[in-house]
């Protein structure tokens, strides 16, 4: 592990990276995904505000974009008019997530004009009765030939971007075929990268796998670097934070600017209770596991394998 009064966070005067939930509304019904957890209106990001705060991340670059949380985000209208646009603006890198389901050759074109620096397609599964059993609503051969469309249409433009990513949730389901999964994929693609399964809980971020111990509750580093805006602009806390709508709100950037909600009482006093342990008032942080990533030689958990690895 490293050592951890050298990984401390340090808070910085913009977020380094802020992820876009361009959509909340979803496609699939994936039994593992924590999405049971979320209790709000499904909604739309408006291209409106998408651009606005596009406009204030150009103002303080470099700045990392995810266009994604939650949902979808292939499902929204003008996903391409917002990724061309962030693109203009000199915002990068961008890192796109899709289940594939909407993967057709337009998108697949657009995506590969669009020049993203990552894009990450969520499978699981090499074997079809266990896709389709566990993301209900997606038909394997139809996601499988997507992908490999786009892959193939990379190809033949010679493209160098977007990097490829394939990935797994690991679930007591999906383990038993994880290294045939891993196999199939790695020759394929830049990287594939197995989650480990959280949130099956009613605690959004937990993890039921064997985790290294820690002495004493350590800062988790997203409230210091990551900003997530939901579709209607409120704030929440980080990618784990699926019930934010249940909690006290943190700031809505509909109305207010990306630096005055960073940098707000209610954001100082999150961080300040990370810095001396203290999460009683912020259940999500309490329960959740995630933040001892940031103090492992990985930096992440889970597997990741490269084609370079083979």
């Amino acid at each position: 592990m490293k050592n951890y009064t050298e990984s401390l966070p340090r808070v910085s005067q913009f977020p380094k990276r802020v992820t876009l939930e361009l959509t909340n509304s979803c496609n699939l019904n994936c039994v593992f995904c924590p999405r049971k957890h979320m209790d709000g209106h499904l909604g739309y990001m408006s291209r409106e505000l998408a651009e606005k705060l596009i406009d204030e991340m150009a103002d303080n670059l470099p700045v990392t974009m995810v266009p994604f949380f939650r949902g979808e985000s292939l499902l929204h209208r003008h996903w391409y008019e917002i990724l061309s646009y962030a693109k203009q603006k000199g915002i990068g890198p961008i890192q796109f997530t899709s289940n594939g389901t909407r993967l057709n050759k337009d998108a697949a074109e657009k995506i590969l004009d669009l020049e993203i620096e990552f894009i990450s397609f969520s499978l699981d599964t090499i074997d079809a009765t266990l896709y389709e059993s566990t993301r209900l609503g997606a038909k394997y051969e139809k996601v499988l030939d997507n992908i490999l469309q786009f892959l193939d249409l990379k190809k033949k433009r010679n493209a160098k971007l977007p990097q490829v990513q394939i990935s797994a949730v690991e679930t007591e389901q999906h383990k038993p075929g994880m290294k045939d999964f891993i196999q199939y994929w790695q020759p394929k693609v830049d990287r594939v990268r197995v989650y480990v399964e959280h949130s099956s809980s009613d605690h959004p971020g937990t993890i039921d796998a064997p985790l290294p111990s820690f002495s004493k509750r350590l800062p988790c580093h997203k409230p210091f670097e990551d900003l997530i805006v939901l579709w209607d602009g409120n704030i929440a806390l980080c990618n784990h934070d699926w019930t934010r709508e249940k909690n006290r709100s943190i700031g809505n950037v509909s109305s207010q600017s990306i630096v005055s909600v960073w940098n707000s009482e209610r954001y100082q006093y999150i961080r300040i209770m990370h810095e001396n342990g203290i999460l009683d008032k912020e259940p999500l942080c309490a329960h959740c596991d995630h933040w001892k990533m940031f103090y492992l030689d990985e930096g992440y958990l889970g597997q990741l394998y490269t084609k370079e690895e083979r």
